[in-house]
């Protein structure tokens, strides 16, 4: 009996979806399937929201994932206002590739998402920007060193930068657009429960307040709108990254 779970137990794929107790949206990427017939390899690259208010418990989770590298998307503002002491002291390397400059910001960490009806649109006005095309190759520089991994990238829900990331990733390993979106909802469950927890806080900051209800929604269209955006425009995901800069080596 002890025999076959054991065989079972080594069947099963590894789980997408790892909790703790404070990092919220944390998955891994790998276990999709590529259009030659490949599959993304598991426990390499994760996703994730915010880390800085990890656990110790949380902590010693990473560590038992093997984590070598964090790369953070959030802007100098955010880090600067969150702190970044424990993901300096957690013993990962940590990288900052920010994904939206402080002078995107209102003074209070929150783009203006005035004149887009959803967040598909958003995704779109931002990949035609030349500073976030040269970000998104800046970042997966350092997701392509071997040495980085297991990596896990993240910004502060882990829903738009980290998905716009994700998306265009997972598209050049070749993984159908069908699933890269998948993957993108996947944040649906775990940006209702943010929302709901800041709702119910007594002083919910008036950013939160002031954001489009759109913001809170995570469909597999919006990923899908982003994606038709590149293949239309640059051809492809790997178009779009030679188009911003990235050198042929990376893609390959």
């Amino acid at each position: 009996m002890k025999k076959d779970t054991e065989r079972k137990q080594m069947n099963t794929p590894h789980r997408r979806e790892i909790e703790f107790e404070r990092i919220i949206n944390f998955r891994d990427l790998g276990g999709y399937r590529t259009e030659d017939g490949s599959t993304v390899a598991w426990r390499r690259i994760f996703r994730s929201g915010t880390l800085h208010g990890m656990t110790a418990n949380d902590l010693a989770r990473l560590r038992e994932l093997g984590l070598k590298t964090i790369l953070d998307l959030r802007s100098d503002w955010e880090v600067e206002r969150r702190g970044r002491e424990t993901l300096l002291q957690s013993g990962f390397c940590y990288r900052c590739v920010p994904f939206a400059p402080d002078d995107e910001f209102q003074g209070h960490g929150m783009p203006t998402f005035d004149g887009f009806p959803g967040m598909g649109e958003f995704y779109v006005h931002l990949i035609r920007q030349e500073w976030f095309g040269r970000r998104i190759v800046t970042a997966l520089e350092t997701i392509a060193r071997k040495e980085n991994l297991p990596l896990v990238f993240h910004c502060a829900a882990g829903k738009d930068r980290t998905g716009i990331l994700a998306g265009i990733l997972l598209s050049v390993l070749g993984v159908p657009d069908e699933d890269v979106a998948k993957d993108y909802a996947l944040s649906t469950p775990h940006i209702q429960r943010l929302l709901g927890r800041l709702q119910h806080e007594a002083r919910m900051p008036d950013e939160f307040r002031k954001l489009p209800e759109f913001f809170w929604q995570t469909p597999p269209e919006s990923m899908l709108m982003l994606l038709r955006a590149i293949r239309d425009g640059y051809g492809s995901a790997a178009g779009y990254l030679l188009r911003s800069g990235a050198t042929p080596s990376l893609i390959g």
